[in-house]
């Protein structure tokens, strides 16, 4: 599952990240891998400020916008929690174990924010191990430059949005609407 696609594939999200369509299709890859290697429930990524990303697996009678909030808030709550106790290091993760599934949230570099829930049957170290690996993986993928189409393509959508651009766009529309 993808979320806020814009026109030229790429889409920004509230903490300042873009992702162009060939991260994007490696963030897919990557989660897809994930889920068949673990085998994982639920993997939902997320931006820094709880805006999901992408999402695999049984997403039934899940609330994935509040789900994301959620998760961003728990990481960023652990991770001040590991700050002001002296024992914060990058890439934080914290591990809830349940009666039928764990639940492993863990950063994905300064971005993004990975929550991996497995069946209780799987091994915790396996488990980890994986997520720890998707999770290095997922800061890689954000941190490639974007093919160069793809720039090009997000050079000409930023200058759309700047301020004179407006104005000119604006000043045309209303051009257009008194000649009519």
């Amino acid at each position: 599952m993808k979320f806020q696609s814009k026109g030229g594939g790429q889409y920004s999200l509230r903490s300042g990240l873009t992702i162009y369509p060939s991260q994007d299709k490696l963030i897919s890859q990557t989660l897809i891998e994930l889920k068949q290697k673990l085998p994982a429930h639920l993997i939902v990524l997320v931006d820094v400020t709880g805006q999901v990303v992408s999402a695999q697996g049984d997403q039934q009678n899940v609330d994935l916008v509040s789900l994301g909030s959620l998760i961003a808030g728990d990481l960023a709550a652990s991770q001040e929690i590991a700050r002001l106790t002296g024992q914060y290091q990058d890439n934080q993760m914290v591990l809830r174990e349940g009666q039928n599934f764990h639940t492993f949230i863990i950063e994905a570099g300064i971005h993004l924010a990975l929550l991996v829930q497995v069946a209780d049957s799987v091994p915790l170290g396996w488990g980890r191990m994986l997520t720890v690996k998707t999770a290095h993986r997922l800061a890689e993928i954000v941190q490639q430059p974007p093919q160069p189409h793809e720039q090009t393509t997000a050079h000409k959508t930023e200058e759309l949005f700047e301020e004179e651009a407006l104005s000119e766009l604006f000043t045309d529309a209303l051009d257009d609407l008194w000649m009519e």
